[in-house]
């Protein structure tokens, strides 16, 4: 019985690689075979986040498939070059949101997925992000998940606290431009 499980999982295999060639024939488009990758990056947030929050990621073969959990938050998988992915997410009303926690290549091996999970905080500027490998805490970075704000960025949009309105000791003239556009 395994062996006729096992024979239909690899027809199986085979018609979808089939179905994908002759998609990229009538696309007239030149097929690639698939190509696995040991960066799998995945971000999803606590219950506390709203669920009309929305991610995507861009960049150079970055693949990227965005889903919802089963309480509506958005979890958004990163694969192909996903060290490299610049991850940005929106709410409805304008606000946005970037992160780079994706970028440490420390964060990928050949066995298990990266987990990244947002302890989101409603109107703050900065959020903690949880990084987990195989059901184990892998790091904790503190202010990683950044909201973004309308300013003098190269696409229009700008992460520093001076124009979020932040506090620093010299006011907000002094604050530091943080990485996230």
């Amino acid at each position: 019985m395994r062996k006729v499980v096992n024979y239909i999982g690899l027809g199986l295999m085979a018609a979808a690689a089939a179905a994908m060639i002759a998609g990229d024939a009538f696309a007239g488009e030149t097929s690639s075979p698939l190509q696995p990758t040991a960066e799998k990056f995945y971000l999803d947030f606590d219950m506390l986040a709203p669920a009309a929050l929305s991610c995507d990621a861009t960049g150079p073969g970055v693949r990227t498939k965005a889903t919802r959990d089963i309480a509506g938050k958005p979890v958004l998988r990163v694969t192909g070059n996903a060290a490299q992915a610049q991850i940005s997410c929106a709410l409805p009303d304008g606000t946005r949101f970037s992160t780079d926690v994706n970028r440490d290549p420390r964060l990928y091996n050949t066995m298990y997925p990266t987990y990244a999970t947002v302890t989101f905080q409603r109107g703050a500027d900065r959020m903690t992000t949880v990084l987990r490998q195989n059901d184990r805490i892998k790091d904790v970075r503190h202010g990683s998940f950044l909201r973004v704000a309308q300013g003098s960025g190269a696409d229009g949009w700008d992460s520093s606290l001076t124009s979020l309105g932040g506090k620093t000791e010299g006011g907000t003239k002094d604050a530091p431009v943080l990485i996230g556009d």
